[in-house]
């Protein structure tokens, strides 16, 4: 009787550790997505809308449309975002509670009337514009900490990133004449990238840089980070298929990834670098991550004590992609669930996150929640890795092999640099390389990578 009561237990536990999302039907029009998630509690998620249908089809824009739940996601409600001119382009939101959010706007058309931060009060039925930035800037941030502490940041103008910040809920916002400088005309910051915890504030650049508050928008510096390119892919500067996300548990430490070379026809390359000082320098040697990490989004679960979540939405295969887990800050990686579209992605608490999925015309979908508990998570089973690569050390050629499907190979040395990438299935020519130690990374066709040493003798 005594094992039957155990083995019950165990299986109640192994049972309670599942991880999953459960789909919900956020009712926007089909290939409509959350573009950034707000979320205030178990109950208050807002999120802003990107358009995923193609150029061709009037897609890959930012609709003046939000949608909200305000049980958990058993129900959500789309609206418009009203009093936006028709050239504004709807990017970040903060919210504050079931009535109060704020979305940040920017011109579609370069023009100069699209720039904006428009605040609801009544749950989203009507917005007021709340007069900001410059006319030639683009507004691509907002964020706020309580009811009136907020800041919003836009492109540079006049020498300096356009940073302001507010102490009555928006009704009057104030330059930051700390606000640094770019480096160039073509840094810029980015719709939507940032990352926050506490008192800090992180957003990044089209130089991969990263500018920083510490203490709710008074003050901010800029760093320099491994990124090349926050997401932008300008060509002038050799970017195209580079982009960048960051999260952080606390002030001190987080995780970067970078990803470099992601157009069609090419094999791009995934890093993960840490940071123990909020970002301002960040380990020479990337994390060889054990086990699938996805590279579209990630983020810190809160209340943990190392656990980030990684989603894939890669440009190249949306339809093949998943999410994973990490419990010890990155160094082991389990999977959620793969062959499925994961995007923007937030956790409340080890319990409650959503991340983005497209709307569908049965409208059935649209969002996914998260459905069991990162708390009890471990990364036991990230040792059982398929993933074998032989000789090791090898001298000419390397053979690569998993259970999972695999697409290309690249190889890189300790600071992340490729020095190589071939498009196969197993075999991996090594006998230009000199020698050493390096990384050798998987890139499955389910839209995951997996890292690994190499040693060329």
């Amino acid at each position: 009787m005594k094992k039957f009561l155990l083995t019950g237990f165990a299986l109640v536990s192994m049972a309670s550790q599942a991880q999953t999302w459960v789909p919900q039907a956020t009712k926007l029009p089909t290939s409509f997505a959350p573009r950034e998630i707000a979320i205030v509690n178990a109950n208050v998620v807002w999120t802003t809308v990107s358009d995923g249908r193609p150029l061709s089809q009037g897609g890959g824009t930012y609709p003046k449309t939000f949608t909200k739940t305000i049980d958990g996601g058993t129900t959500w409600t789309p609206g418009n975002i009203t009093g936006a001119p028709a050239a504004a382009l709807v990017g970040d939101i903060a919210a504050f509670d079931a009535n109060t959010a704020w979305v940040v706007t920017a011109p579609s058309d370069g023009g100069t009337v699209g720039n904006g931060v428009y605040k609801t009060a009544n749950g989203g039925t009507s917005w007021t514009k709340q007069n900001v930035f410059s006319a030639s800037s683009f507004g691509n941030i907002v964020y706020f900490w309580d009811a009136n502490i907020g800041i919003t940041a836009g492109d540079p103008v006049g020498g300096k990133f356009e940073i302001f910040r507010t102490t009555n809920g928006g009704t009057a916002w104030s330059a930051v004449v700390t606000a640094p400088s770019p480096s160039s005309s073509t840094e810029y910051g980015l719709t939507g990238v940032r990352y926050a915890i506490g008192d800090n504030l992180w957003f990044g650049t089209t130089k991969g840089r990263i500018v920083r508050t510490q203490d709710k928008g008074l003050t901010w510096n800029i760093y320099f980070s491994p990124a090349l390119d926050f997401g932008s892919g300008d060509a002038t500067a050799g970017t195209v298929g580079s982009s960048a996300s960051m999260a952080f548990k606390d002030s001190n430490n987080g995780l970067l990834i970078t990803v470099d070379g992601e157009v069609t026809g090419q094999t791009p390359t995934v890093s993960l670098y840490p940071t123990t000082d909020g970002g301002q320098t960040w380990s020479p040697n990337p994390i060889i991550p054990n086990g699938p990490m996805y590279y579209g989004d990630i983020t810190y679960v809160k209340g943990t004590p190392n656990t980030y979540v990684s989603t894939g939405n890669t440009t190249a295969d949306a339809t093949k992609t998943g999410s994973s887990y990490s419990t010890d800050g990155g160094l082991n990686w389990i999977a959620i669930d793969n062959g499925q579209q994961r995007g923007t992605v937030q956790f409340l608490n080890s319990t409650t996150g959503w991340c983005g999925d497209f709307a569908d015309a049965a409208q059935t979908k649209g969002i996914f929640k998260f459905s069991g508990d990162l708390a009890l998570a471990t990364n036991e089973n990230a040792v059982k890795s398929t993933l074998k690569v032989f000789p090791n050390p090898a001298v000419d050629v390397v053979n690569v092999s998993s259970k999972e499907d695999i697409k290309a190979v690249s190889i890189m040395d300790l600071s992340g640099k490729r020095v190589k990438a071939v498009q196969t299935k197993g075999e991996v020519n090594v006998s230009s390389l000199t020698k050493g130690t390096y990384i050798l990374q998987v890139l499955y066709t389910n839209g995951s990578v997996e890292n690994t040493k190499l040693i060329k003798k």
